[in-house]
């Protein structure tokens, strides 16, 4: 059967034959939401009518095949058939010559020079020389052909140049007024078209121009291409009528099936994203199905966290181990090292992560979690001079105090004190607040008899750590270690600065026991954790667990997160950080107004306790806008003004707060009184 026209008026729609109707059949009108009028039984998909229908145009008897024999002198076999697509189009019943090449047509160089502009695409200049071919030949009339091709071309590239610059209502209006752009040899036009419709939410005719391509058009690379596009820019319930118009490939099967197992994993990826909907049944299926046939060491990392977030470990590791297999990256090595911290398989994990380590940011940030939580594990593991010795280079690289204090634990646990104490030193000149390494290092110098230290760290954590300021004070024992001494851990030998991560799992609470690497959390899990350190008085090991938490694309979650974050720092007696961490995402008036009164409490307290008796006092002055102070501020409002010798003022709040029977105002109320005594 001939190829139908590119422009089907009514008659070759029901299968009539051409007629020259003024009135052509309009697929759908531009502005209304009709439904097309159904072709008549037995006419074939090709004649489904266009999206746009210009009114008939009359054509001259004979076409113009200048254009068809310029091409195929210049070997462009592209052009050469879209051109002779054309000329059917506009011409029902032609055919092309059987050579093109054949030297019984002899062109106007003039206009085979025009033809060249044309072809280049440079229309402007195709015009200018058709003018001035005018001019020295005025009996030169151009052949309807060029001046129709020109105009095409030019409507072609408004239309590609507003799509380019995202002028979508330009694009329709140029395609209702140009429907011979929207053919399946010029398929771009109808991508960009159908693109336009979705960006101005007219999902209809989108849906409308890919049904127009898939029914029509017949190059197999091309409706792969269509399906794909519409993918990206449909929803997925948009996309089943379109999956319908599918044909057989060159080798029989359905040309789409790649793109269906395409959908199915990036159903399964959004599932892993905050608040991600679980996928399809027949998504996941389809989808487990392909990865146990191909074994794409890419869709097996992705089926793996699949699993690890569905909690089924067990099955992530075992996809995990077949991409590393297969593929023995550092993509691989995560996702499996993450799997066997989940399974608590903290040795496997060291040894699976430590040839990454170095890989980057994320991976040495997991190979040093696998690595605390290996050194922290009960009952403990005797570890070989090669893995002590790759963590403790590991540690010393990063300056990563969390993992330090667990090899001064690792140390103690092992008899070995002055090793364990030489740890917690190292780590909490890396953290000044670690509060786990402070105890560590309290505990291995009451070990070794070191007074002045557990004395010194008393007090320097007074008000800061309940287990600490009162160590020693009631009939139970320090902490002794579990196993008798067997390997001596290695001690820090290089010297270092600065901060890295926090908590321990040594630092002991009555819940949220054992060791869990926040990297391997998701946000809302990693926040559920860090609430259960915080009940267990543990704010420095939930500090790390609220710092993963920020990483939720949730408002909410990132809110609660710092919200979190910022008391746990009030907690350690770290009121700059805990301002840093309270600015990390919007908090609710009251929040604000809860941290601001803990934070300014934090800033006079220490204040004082430095003998900056003046910034205490601004700091008080600043926390007295958002609420009343308690007697115990009263007292130290009233030590500070005593310290800056301003007595009368320190008297009168003195007096005061000693007659509501404080205790610690009434010796403060005789200072005053004495100092008083002796100025007069």
């Amino acid at each position: 059967m001939a190829r139908l026209p590119v422009i089907v008026l009514l008659g070759a729609a029901l299968g009539l034959g051409y007629v020259g109707l003024s009135q052509p059949w309009v697929f759908r009108s531009l502005s209304g939401s009709g439904s097309p009028a159904a072709p008549a039984a037995g006419v074939p998909a090709e004649a489904v009518a266009p999206l746009f229908v210009a009114q008939a145009v009359a054509q001259p008897a004979r076409p113009d095949e200048t254009a068809l024999r310029y091409f195929a002198r210049q070997g462009d076999t592209v052009r050469l058939q879209r051109e002779i697509e054309r000329l059917r189009g506009l011409y029902p019943g032609w055919e092309p010559p059987a050579d093109p090449l054949a030297d019984d047509y002899a062109p106007d160089q003039g206009i085979i020079d025009i033809w060249d502009l044309y072809g280049a695409g440079d229309y402007a200049a195709a015009r200018a020389a058709i003018a001035a071919k005018q001019a020295a030949d005025p009996g030169f009339v151009p052949s309807p052909d060029l001046l129709a091709s020109l105009a095409l071309g030019e409507a072609g590239l408004q239309l590609r140049s507003a799509s380019d610059a995202g002028q979508y209502d330009t694009v329709i209006s140029v395609a209702a007024n140009h429907p011979d752009l929207l053919v399946c040899a010029s398929i771009d036009n109808l991508w960009r078209l159908a693109e336009a419709f979705v960006r101005r939410d007219r999902l209809d005719r989108a849906l409308d121009s890919y049904r127009y391509i898939l029914a029509n058009c017949t190059d197999g690379p091309e409706r792969y291409a269509t399906m794909q596009k519409a993918t990206y820019l449909l929803d997925r319930s948009d996309l089943d009528s379109l999956m319908a118009l599918e044909r057989p490939d060159a080798d029989g099967r359905p040309e789409f099936a790649p793109i269906r197992i395409d959908l199915a994993r990036r159903a399964v990826a959004a599932a892993l994203e905050e608040d991600g909907v679980a996928p399809s049944a027949a998504d996941l299926a389809l989808f487990e199905q392909h990865v146990a046939d191909t074994n794409a060491p890419d869709d097996l990392r992705l089926l793996g966290y699949y699993n690890l977030d569905a909690n089924r470990a067990n099955e992530a590791r075992r996809l995990f181990l077949k991409a590393f297999e297969l593929d023995p990256s550092a993509a691989s090595a995560e996702g499996l090292g993450v799997a066997y911290l989940r399974l608590r398989d903290f040795a496997t994990a060291e040894s699976t992560l430590a040839d990454y380590r170095d890989d980057s940011d994320a991976l040495g940030s997991l190979y040093l979690d696998a690595s605390a939580a290996l050194l922290a594990g009960e009952p403990r593991v005797t570890l070989n001079g090669d893995v002590l010795g790759r963590i403790v280079d590991a540690v010393m690289a990063a300056r990563s105090a969390n993992t330090a204090q667990e090899l001064g634990w690792y140390a103690y646990a092992f008899q070995q004190p002055q090793t364990a104490a030489e740890w917690f030193t190292l780590a909490l000149r890396w953290q000044p607040d670690l509060e786990p390494a402070a105890y560590g290092l309290l505990v291995a110098s009451d070990a070794l008899g070191d007074a002045a230290t557990v004395t010194a760290l008393k007090v320097q954590w007074s008000g800061r750590s309940a287990r600490i300021s009162t160590f020693g004070q009631n009939s139970a024992s320090p902490p002794t270690a579990p196993v008798p001494a067997a390997r001596s851990a290695t001690s820090p030998q290089r010297s270092a600065s600065s901060g890295s991560s926090s908590a321990s799992s040594s630092s002991g609470a009555a819940s949220c026991t054992g060791f869990v690497p926040p990297a391997s959390l998701s946000p809302d899990g990693a926040q559920s954790r860090a609430w259960c350190m915080m009940r267990g008085n543990r704010p420095a090991q939930a500090v790390d667990l609220f710092a993963r938490a920020l990483q939720s694309p949730s408002e909410k979650t990132r809110s609660d997160a710092a919200y979190g974050q910022a008391l746990a720092y009030v907690r350690m007696g770290l009121a700059n950080e805990a301002s840093v961490a309270a600015a990390a995402a919007p908090l609710s008036r009251e929040k604000t107004i809860e941290l601001d009164i803990a934070i300014l409490t934090l800033r006079a307290t220490s204040a004082y306790s430095v003998g900056d008796y003046v910034r205490a006092l601004d700091a008080l002055e600043l926390r007295a806008r958002y609420a009343p102070e308690r007697n115990d501020l009263l007292t130290l409002r009233a030590w500070s003004y005593y310290h800056l010798r301003r007595y009368r003022e320190a008297l009168q709040i003195f007096s005061a707060v000693a007659a509501t029977g404080h205790g610690d105002a009434a010796a403060g109320l005789a200072a005053t009184e004495q100092a008083l005594q002796i100025l007069h």
